[in-house]
């Protein structure tokens, strides 16, 4: 009877942790990390770093897209935004992890020189490099809170 009860005991706590490993692999607990090596930026809303592995896809924004007038800028701006930044991602509350083309789906910040951190995703639409795109069940709360106040 004790080796049955030591060995559910076992079992349990390998669930637990396994299951631990894969919330903190999702995001779920710690959605913020910070990363900054950036690869490439892509357009004005995606862009990718070598530490993640993939490519970054901005919550709620959306910019010209290649050929159209104003992809350029919005991609420099961009870029020139989180060159030789610290980067930090943070999961979203209500969408999927990724979009139909496997791309992380994140809030950006960057850090300014006092230390504060800046959201990326609203910085693009605030200074008209592209603009809000709600997709539900994402409710776009980061940006559309401070644009309302």
């Amino acid at each position: 009877m004790k080796k049955v009860g030591i060995w559910m005991i076992s079992i349990f706590a390998l669930l637990i942790i396994a299951t631990i490993i894969l919330i903190i692999y999702k995001g779920i607990v710690a959605p913020n990390y910070p990363v900054n090596n950036l690869i490439r930026v892509i357009d004005g809303d995606t862009f990718e770093l070598s530490s993640e592995g993939q490519v970054i896809r901005l919550l709620c924004v959306d910019t010209p897209e290649e050929g159209d007038e104003g992809y350029e800028e919005a991609k420099d701006f961009l870029d020139n935004l989180l060159f030789e930044k610290t980067i930090t991602l943070k999961s979203s509350d209500y969408s999927n992890d990724t979009d139909a083309y496997g791309r992380l789906l994140r809030w950006v910040y960057i850090e300014d020189e006092t230390g504060e951190q800046i959201l990326i995703n609203k910085l693009i639409i605030d200074e008209g490099y592209g603009e809000l795109m709600i997709i539900p069940p994402e409710t776009c709360q980061e940006i559309t809170e401070i644009v309302v106040d």
